[in-house]
């Protein structure tokens, strides 16, 4: 699978006053399939941890929603 789209989305935090965003490579520019497979991702990781950006991360279970920001080309 190549993942040749880079999704953007908006999480909204338990806890937490400001939005974050979170990157994800995927293999269409399709918004519905991306937000889908972004939003079942994280539910699959409980308590594992996603990492917001090169110095913060947030545990994947305090995420209330998820909002598709933008889609760009990607290139591994």
């Amino acid at each position: 699978m190549e993942r040749n789209h880079l999704h953007t989305f908006q999480l909204v935090v338990e806890g937490l006053a400001e939005t974050r965003e979170f990157l994800m490579p995927f293999e269409t520019n399709d918004v519905i399939q991306a937000t889908d497979a972004c939003a079942r991702y994280i539910a699959r990781q409980e308590d594992n941890f996603l990492p917001l950006g090169a110095d913060q991360a947030v545990r994947a279970n305090r995420v209330l929603l998820v909002r598709h920001l933008s889609v760009a080309p990607f290139e591994e």
